[in-house]
């Protein structure tokens, strides 16, 4: 009889051997925990809630039924800030993104001070960028030049109202308007072209006093002129010397050639 209930209960998709799935929490719940606190997790730190009271476990211990538990994150996290748009010094707007990286310090304050302890260090963080990027000026802000310490000063100090502490603020991203952009490219561009122009003017005033004075020596030395004319010629180029004057006293070999036989027939 108890088989064929047995196999009844089968056939209609009951398991009377298979175990009830647990339930998945949050680590971060309260929740209770039967006969004994729950183990603590690796970078965790365990939190009980006993009568109105909360304590910090260091071990295991035995639990009441009212008791509630919770297991709270001590490793480091990093709270990443949406694009904030905020004007500069002088009155453009610029897109900043910062970092803040936090850990648990305190457990008991982080999970009693506030409901939302990363809400309060975000807050803190985001009036303080904003003030700090107000008095500086868009292109340090660009250059990621930002003086980050009254910020950081902000944080630490909202930090420990809730419990946590403030490893580092870091500006992730500074980026100004498309408009803005693309005239500072434009600024860049026209710059880059007026040196290249700039350079090109003054190589050609060099090479143009280089001629002057080349002229200038020429002029002073015929002698320079015409040995500066043959190296100019190419090689194999015939030179003809029309109405060349000779020195006093030489003649030309044809006027030789006709002496010698003037002087032959004489003879």
């Amino acid at each position: 009889m108890i088989f064929r209930r047995l196999a009844a209960h089968r056939q209609q998709g009951a398991d009377w051997f298979a175990a009830a799935p647990a339930p998945t929490a949050d680590p971060g719940d309260w929740l209770p925990s039967p006969l004994r606190s729950p183990v603590v997790l690796p970078g965790y730190a365990v939190i009980r809630s006993r009568d109105g009271q909360l304590a910090e476990l260091g071990g295991r211990e035995l639990s009441r039924p009212s008791d509630r538990y919770r297991q709270v994150d001590l490793r480091r996290r990093q709270l990443v800030m949406s694009p904030q748009s905020i004007a500069a010094a002088e009155g453009i707007d610029v897109q900043v993104t910062a970092v803040i990286v936090v850990r648990v310090e305190a457990p008991l304050a982080f999970v009693s001070a506030a409901a939302d302890p990363d809400a309060e260090v975000y807050l803190a963080v985001q009036v303080a960028l904003r003030e700090a990027v107000a008095r500086t000026a868009m292109e340090r802000v660009l250059l990621r030049e930002l003086d980050l310490a009254p910020v950081r000063t902000a944080a630490d100090s909202a930090a420990r109202q809730v419990g946590l502490a403030i490893e580092d603020v870091v500006l992730k991203d500074a980026s100004a308007s498309r408009q803005i952009a693309s005239a500072r490219e434009e600024e860049m561009l026209v710059e880059i072209t007026s040196r290249i122009q700039m350079e090109r003017a003054r190589a050609e005033v060099k090479a143009t006093r280089a001629r002057l004075a080349s002229a200038q020596l020429l002029e002073r030395s015929p002698v320079l002129a015409q040995l500066r004319l043959l190296e100019a010629l190419p090689p194999g180029t015939t030179l003809h010397l029309d109405g060349m004057a000779l020195p006093a006293g030489a003649q030309s070999p044809a006027r030789e050639e006709s002496a010698e036989g003037s002087d032959a027939a004489d003879g």
